[in-house]
């Protein structure tokens, strides 16, 4: 199995913010220095979980800065 952090430092092309409302799961995001995947978004809370192997976090952000593919999209795991 391919580490996240592995993934993030050798395929993406930078990051942009979206409102936690454009983030979807399956995006990779990049929180306090370390790339997670986006595992759900709780509209009705207003809450974005991300994850690693080892670690969970639920964000309540407005703004989740996700990693770009070559082509300027969000890059889907």
């Amino acid at each position: 199995m391919v580490s996240l952090q592995k993934i993030s430092s050798n395929l993406h092309y930078g990051t942009t913010p979206l409102i936690r409302q454009c983030v979807t799961p399956g995006m990779m995001a990049l929180h306090e220095g370390r790339t997670y995947r986006v595992s759900a978004v709780i509209q009705e809370r207003k809450w974005v979980y991300l994850h690693t192997d080892a670690e969970i976090i639920r964000l309540s952000d407005c703004v989740i800065d996700v990693l770009l593919d070559g082509h300027g999209n969000p890059i889907q795991h």
